[in-house]
């Protein structure tokens, strides 16, 4: 719980707590059937009755909160829910059953009227008190988690909508149409075969980013074939230009990873280095200690860069950071530059996917 929930509860639970410890010891006291009791108090009485009324549910509030302190260091929330909810009620019961123990065998004077039954209306109080200040914690927690969920979805869909549009911006350059269109223009009079097929891939293209516009995650197998589309245009362009390995573990790989991440990666790396056959561009995709998928590729930068390098760079690591709570690494030297992406399980939900609906 936040120090301003402390806060709150420090500023509400005393006076409410206070006036609940008044009634309680009304209502359970056997002896008292009427408020005349009431009109026999002196001002002795009162005194005792105030300090009493507010250092019980004192002693409560704060051993919970100091409870909650130490157990989130040792037995958070998140990882066992129902065995830190026991824990925290067991021990907080616990050390306030011991307390009033000890306060009720010191050897106060009988004007205090601290007797046993009092003791007994302590002792019960005191385990309400605790299952509702324990209740309280939890039901806070639950609140936190939902609200750190939509945020954390709502954060998510905003950098898949981004990277949608990155990648789109990168489709729709004027230089990207005019080039594939007059590749196709040259293709329709030399290979008419060849352009069909041309049409076919760049159509399956923008498919691709229509069909998976709304998933947060998707298989590697699937985005292999997207990126061999992709590369099939390029090759036509840039004819061995462009090299792009996948290697045998890739092609296996029963994992997922988040759409477009590998297009956004092979296009900046087309973006910012300058390629030719004689010496060209060349991306390796493999894998490494059975964790992490890595894009690398050897480094020839261009004289004068385009604007917005290492694009998709900052939401990739953030959309990671989201789905799986791991971080890409990168790696960037005077010969190649390195991106490990974190491979996640097959159909693996994201601790935040469930908000979505």
């Amino acid at each position: 719980m936040a120090t301003s929930n402390y806060k709150f509860l420090r500023l509400y639970g005393y006076p409410i707590f206070c006036l609940l410890t008044n009634l309680i010891f009304f209502l359970i006291n056997p002896y008292e059937r009427t408020f005349n009791a009431w009109r026999q108090f002196t001002v002795f009485d009162f005194i005792v009755n105030t300090l009493v009324s507010w250092l019980f549910p004192l002693l409560v509030i704060e051993t919970g909160i100091w409870l909650t302190y130490v157990l989130h260091r040792r037995l958070p929330w998140e990882r066992n829910m129902r065995m830190r909810f026991m824990v925290q009620l067991i021990s907080h019961m616990g050390i306030i059953l011991l307390v009033l123990y000890l306060f009720f065998h010191v050897p106060f004077p009988e004007k205090f009227a601290f007797n046993q039954l009092l003791y007994r209306q302590s002792s019960i109080t005191g385990m309400i008190y605790c299952l509702v200040i324990t209740s309280i914690f939890a039901a806070e927690h639950l609140i936190n988690k939902l609200n750190n969920a939509r945020l954390e979805a709502f954060k998510l869909n905003e950098l898949a909508v981004q990277a949608q549009l990155d990648a789109l911006k990168l489709q729709l350059d004027p230089h990207f149409l005019f080039n594939n269109l007059s590749a196709l223009t040259s293709l329709i009079e030399e290979n008419p075969s060849l352009s069909v097929n041309y049409v076919v891939k760049l159509s399956s293209i923008y498919r691709y980013m229509l069909t998976n516009r709304t998933q947060n995650t998707i298989s590697i197998a699937v985005e292999l074939d997207f990126i061999r589309n992709i590369l099939f245009l390029h090759q036509i362009r840039y004819g061995q230009a462009i090299r792009i390995n996948i290697s045998q573990e890739v092609e296996h790989l029963q994992s997922d990873i988040a759409p477009l991440t590998l297009q956004l990666l092979i296009e900046n790396a087309i973006k910012h280095n300058q390629f030719t056959n004689d010496s060209p561009l060349i991306i390796d995709i493999y894998m490494a200690d059975n964790k992490w998928l890595v894009v690398r590729n050897n480094k020839n930068p261009k004289r004068i860069q385009e604007p917005g390098a290492q694009l998709g760079l900052k939401n990739i690591t953030q959309r990671y950071l989201l789905l799986s709570g791991n971080k890409p690494v990168i790696s960037n030297t005077d010969n190649y530059f390195e991106v490990k992406i974190p491979l996640m399980k097959k159909n693996e939900k994201e601790h935040v996917e469930h908000t979505d609906h």
